[in-house]
């Protein structure tokens, strides 16, 4: 099988929203194995326009070389740094025009044909009260309307499990370090009327890491697109204020910090009720064992379509999410599960919304405190995953020590998806009973093209090139598939990568800054792929320079340069001045 595998790596460090590097396959495709790198250095390129959003290079022409590509791209400024931060709060473009950027109002006649936000805040209520009610009552008087024994975190007890001790000093100096490229000054009231940001509140849960939770908001404030960060103290044992996270008062000026201190361990609810009482429209759900160091380059890609689940995972739980993407076109089911605690921004309404789907479905309170497995997958929308290795924190006192967890992760999901399901088929529109939205929002699963963050958080890899099925490959009903395993062995007879190849070639490998590595696209490329980066933010630039692998002399006379200005999302070619093709020996693969 002919695949390709592809290295990139930027060397400009700080770049803007809608930027991206593309490049365009031919029809050949590529082999397998790679050589010694060849440098094609110095393409010099004349730009119809003084800033740019994007940059692709396209190969046109039959018959180039069958072999893997290794990419490399440096761009290199053409003005000067102070013009450039005098300039910065600029470098971001209004994006309330783009067709993913919708207005609640517009999202409001797919939730409900005649609901308002006070019935949304009714039904809100009553959950609330229907939960606090809930907690008060012994498991064994749930209210759950299943037949079958439902299993809960507390119900199913294992050895418990040893996990070594954390501490921040495990974290790398550039972690440790590191710093957004978005300001302040961006996230004023004035500014936000003109530049298209979006101000976020973050939401974490505290139990009993309180070092873990601790440095998580610490590190949040260092991003001031965070305005707001609202804990959730779940222990009843512990109590906590704001001034226990010992915030620095300089870099948190920006944020305000809130703590409610719960008189009943909530479990995933309070995530959500929590997230309804946010100031601003989107939240951001973080928990306090992982760390997420994408903050920047997750958030630009979110700016694009912040209507849709934004959330981040280590690449073999991506692999295995694939599988639990639950579709049939007949009902307009197209969802999936992800995990959120790794980092996930969501739009407030579909929170709110969440909850009238949890006050409307009956759910006992066993299946309640388990809300994460049901919040994704009720949005009826196909969540955007983003692929990349995590930074754990400390792994102890969590919600699965000592249990089942893969049992209530099963079980717990396929009653989500055959809930959704039901509802689906019984009502072909939305009706005031399920509050589950019919129409598939864009872009669709196909045409996302983002896929892993870089390594330093200044950039995006993307590509067309999919290595795993197509959601509609895997049809879902709640007759035929009755356990989440059922699903599984369909996908699992489909082709796509195993978990040592995909652990070896997974998309962030491409922009992972070790030259020792490579993404491998796993199947053939057909012309029109493409693959490149979004940048995080918008440059100016007269030359650039990429790497390739193999002898690449044969794409001097192949190559056709495109670019994104500042006020388009087309496409504009560019003139091509000089291209040489000189061997860097000191790479291989």
């Amino acid at each position: 099988m002919q695949v390709l595998k592809v290295k990139t790596h930027l060397y400009y460090f700080g770049l803007g929203p809608r930027e991206a590097f593309r490049k365009t396959l031919p029809t050949e495709s590529v082999s397998e194995r790679a050589r010694p790198m060849m440098i094609m250095d110095h393409l010099t390129c004349q730009f119809p326009f003084s800033s740019f959003f994007g940059l692709r290079t396209t190969f046109f022409l039959e018959g180039i070389p069958s072999h893997p590509l290794h990419l490399a791209i440096r761009f290199i400024r053409s003005f000067n740094s102070q013009s450039a931060i005098m300039a910065r709060s600029q470098d971001f473009l209004p994006l309330h025009s783009r067709s993913g950027n919708r207005s609640l109002a517009h999202y409001a006649r797919l939730v409900t044909s005649r609901r308002n936000l006070l019935y949304k805040v009714i039904i809100a209520g009553f959950l609330i009260t229907m939960l606090l009610y809930a907690t008060t009552r012994p498991v064994a008087h749930s209210n759950s309307m299943f037949s079958d024994q439902v299993i809960s975190p507390d119900e199913i007890k294992n050895n418990p499990i040893s996990k070594p001790d954390w501490s921040k000093d495990s974290l790398s100096t550039d972690l440790l370090n590191r710093r957004s490229i978005y300001t302040p000054q961006m996230f004023t009231p004035e500014q936000l009327k003109h530049n298209g940001l979006k101000p976020v509140t973050a939401v974490l849960l505290g139990w009993k890491r309180f070092e873990s939770l601790k440095f998580v908001i610490q590190y949040l404030t260092r991003y001031p697109f965070i305005k707001e960060i609202i804990i959730w103290n779940n222990n009843l044992d512990t109590r906590l204020n704001v001034a226990d996270f010992d915030l620095d008062v300089a870099q948190s000026m920006h944020v305000e910090v809130r703590v409610f201190n719960s008189y009943e361990n909530l479990h995933d609810t309070a995530k959500y009720t929590t997230c309804s009482m946010a100031q601003y429209e989107f939240c951001y759900f973080q928990d306090d064992d992982w760390l997420n160091v994408y903050m920047d380059s997750m958030y630009t890609n979110f700016l694009r379509y912040p209507d849709l689940i934004h959330s981040n995972t280590m690449p073999i739980i991506h692999l295995e999410h694939k599988r639990w993407q639950f579709t049939n076109p007949e009902i307009n089911m197209h969802t999936a599960f992800t995990w959120l605690g790794c980092g996930a921004f969501v739009p407030r309404w579909k929170v709110q919304n969440f909850l009238a789907q949890l006050g409307s479905a009956g759910l006992g309170k066993d299946r309640l405190r388990l809300a994460d497995m049901y919040f994704s997958i009720w949005t009826n929308q196909y969540p955007w995953q983003l692929s990349n290795p995590l930074n754990p924190l400390d792994q102890n006192e969590g919600w699965s020590d000592g249990v089942d967890q893969w049992a209530i992760v099963y079980q717990n999901v396929y009653d989500a998806a055959s809930r959704l399901y039901t509802a689906l088929e019984a009502n072909a529109v939305l009706t005031r009973n399920d509050y589950f939205m019919r129409d598939e929002e864009e872009p669709k699963a196909a045409e996302r093209d983002v896929r892993a963050p870089c390594y330093n958080d200044r950039c995006l890899f993307i590509t067309s090139m999919e290595p795993f099925p197509t959601p509609e490959s895997v049809v879902f009903d709640n007759v035929n598939i009755t356990h989440v395993k059922d699903q599984e062995a369909v996908f699992n007879a489909l082709d796509f990568p195993s978990n040592t190849f995909w652990d070896e070639h997974a998309y962030h490998k491409a922009v992972d800054g070790n030259p020792n590595t490579c993404w491998n696209s796993y199947r053939k490329p057909s012309k029109g792929d493409n693959f490149g980066l979004r940048l995080v933010r918008n440059t100016k630039a007269n030359t650039f320079t990429i790497t390739f692998s193999k002898d690449s002399t044969a794409l001097e006379n192949a190559l056709s340069l495109s670019a994104i200005g500042v006020a388009s999302e087309e496409w504009v070619s560019i003139d091509v001045i000089n291209a040489n093709f000189l061997p860097d020996t000191s790479r291989t693969q």
